[in-house]
């Protein structure tokens, strides 16, 4: 996000920024039934409640730093991958 604010110099987007950066970490997720691990510092899960379940993901975006092509300047890349063992095991039981 911060290359995104330097790149476009957007004051709505830096402002998004400081709104999210100011959220709280929680301790554990709601409705959990038995303590989370420990938040690691270096990412934020992102959970999404989906059929009654939580599932837990965190983000790793690439971008290309000296594209030759104009159109590649501001391509980047959103993986979102699983975060515990969890939704490791409920996005195994979708695949055929």
């Amino acid at each position: 996000m911060d290359r995104q604010i330097a790149l476009r110099r957007s004051d709505p987007l830096r402002r998004l920024y400081d709104e999210v950066a100011a959220y709280p970490v929680p301790e554990e997720p709601p409705g959990a039934a038995e303590p989370a691990a420990p938040v690691p510092y270096f990412a934020l899960p992102l959970r999404i409640e989906h059929g009654g379940r939580v599932l837990s993901f965190v983000s790793s975006i690439s971008t290309f730093n000296t594209p030759m092509d104009v159109t590649v300047a501001e391509l980047a890349i959103e993986t979102l991958l699983p975060a515990d063992p969890a939704t490791v095991k409920y996005l195994q039981s979708l695949l055929p």
